[in-house]
């Protein structure tokens, strides 16, 4: 009896995943739908637009990045020093955010006939490398450097130098750079208005160096593994939930 409980438990739970997958498919299948739908739009156009272009200096200029030197389009720098010590009862965060730093303008991108500076978030993630909103293979670049005193490395100007003087036998100073470089091909799904291309509201939004055909390509294949996984997660489950139920039903009293 108990082999038979456990058994339908696990079918059930079997059963439910693939009702998740489902819902995942959906999401899937509503983006396959916007990407086929929407094709791409001379820059400028305005509304929910998909774009293809290059990336271009913004209105600040070409930039370089400070920590690696290399010439790019936009920036951003963000310095944590770990453990933290304003957190130290384990409530908080892990780390201290010592520095955050960025281009003074926007990116842009180009197809050589009109410009649009583009919003950062569609660029980059904001602290973390990977964003929910994100799709594809990302425009940006990055490089991350950890000093520690036990394990020093050479630090850009852009790092005080009274954080390195400052840092304990315990702590670590962990410093990311994200950066875009010039003229990298791009495909994109947002929202232009005047202040230049946004992330969607809602549905999707996509800033990426895979061409359109891929990211196409890409998301067919998504719906494809889903769907795959459903027969199988609902197959199984039934196969093992059913007679269980069944043995269950059937058990005296």
């Amino acid at each position: 009896m108990t082999v038979a409980t456990v058994t339908l438990c696990l079918g059930v739970l079997l059963v439910a995943g693939a009702g998740i997958f489902v819902l995942l498919i959906l999401g899937d299948l509503r983006a396959l739908w916007i990407l086929i739908r929407l094709r791409p739009s001379p820059i400028g156009t305005r509304g929910r637009v998909a774009l293809e272009g290059t990336t271009e200096y913004g209105a600040a200029g070409r930039q370089i990045a400070p920590v690696t030197g290399e010439d790019c389009t936009w920036y951003r720098v963000i310095l944590l020093r770990a453990p933290s010590r304003a957190f130290s009862t384990g409530d908080g965060p892990d780390h201290d955010v010592i520095l955050e730093a960025e281009s003074p303008s926007w990116p842009a991108l180009t197809d050589h006939s009109r410009r649009i500076p583009v919003d950062p978030r569609l660029v980059s993630p904001s602290r973390a490398l990977y964003d929910p909103i994100m799709s594809g293979s990302p425009a940006y670049t990055v490089t991350e450097l950890e000093h520690s005193r036990a394990k020093p490395v050479p630090l850009p100007a852009i790092v005080p130098t009274d954080v390195i003087d400052g840092l304990r036998k315990s702590e670590r100073l962990h410093l990311t750079e994200i950066r875009v470089p010039h003229g990298r091909p791009v495909f994109a799904m947002g929202r232009v208005t005047t202040r230049g291309l946004l992330p969607n509201r809602t549905g999707l939004t996509v800033f990426t160096t895979d061409s359109r055909s891929t990211t196409i390509t890409t998301r067919r294949e998504d719906v494809r593994i889903g769907g795959t996984a459903v027969v199988w997660l609902t197959a199984i489950g039934l196969l093992l939930a059913v007679p269980s139920a069944f043995y269950l039903l059937t058990l005296p009293g």
